[in-house]
């Protein structure tokens, strides 16, 4: 039997959800309304009263895909430093037809001007998800780039569903399935170690 554990979560850019929600569709930019409503949105979050904090999103940040491929990334030089201060749990995306699973990375360092572009392990920083996989009538994204970056942890173009469990306020279990297995197997697991109640070493894989 689980414990009922409140969950925040932002929805930013473009969502369709059914049921009651708090939402806001905008563009990115800096004061555009969206960037004025999540700054005053995360420092709200009282993460004794709600311990899990998690974004959604359509267009992810962190894909190694070749489709969409680095098409969140003025999005993202504005949003991210948010999400590290404020130790965002786990980031969902879509728009990529496939299925990929970041480390818990960041990239705030990065200007125009240093150059510095490559993400780094960040034991603050969400861990991304890319989970456009669900079906379309376009079919699977299959072109990766390669090799693999080390920001991401797994990935494939596969249709299926993932399940987010949340067991208490430290600790939720995480497991992607995918669809032509024909069962419920687990084809990528993890546990989550929430990111201010357990902030320690990247969450280890279930086979650990």
């Amino acid at each position: 039997m689980h414990d009922l554990i409140p969950i925040r979560t932002s929805f930013i850019r473009k969502l369709l959800l059914r049921g009651p929600q708090h939402s806001i569709f905008s563009w990115s930019g800096k004061y555009t309304p969206q960037y004025t409503w999540l700054a005053q949105e995360f420092p709200k979050v009282n993460r004794t009263e709600t311990p899990w904090l998690m974004v959604l999103m359509h267009s992810p940040w962190y894909n190694s895909y070749d489709y969409h491929y680095m098409e969140g990334e003025t999005m993202r030089v504005m949003y991210e430093p948010w999400f590290v201060k404020y130790k965002v749990d786990v980031v969902f995306a879509g728009h990529v037809h496939g299925y990929e699973r970041s480390e818990r990375i960041s990239n705030i360092a990065y200007n125009v001007v240093n150059g510095i572009c490559s993400p780094v392990k960040d034991q603050s920083a969400p861990i991304y998800i890319t989970i456009g996989d669900g079906g379309n009538h376009e079919g699977l994204s299959t072109k990766m780039t390669e090799p693999q970056p080390e920001y991401s942890a797994f990935r494939e173009a596969s249709f299926g569903h993932a399940i987010f469990s949340i067991r208490n306020r430290t600790h939720a279990y995480y497991g992607w399935h995918r669809n032509q297995d024909g069962c419920a197997v687990n084809c990528d697991t993890m546990w989550f170690f929430n990111r201010f109640w357990h902030p320690i070493d990247d969450s280890p894989d279930d086979d650990d």
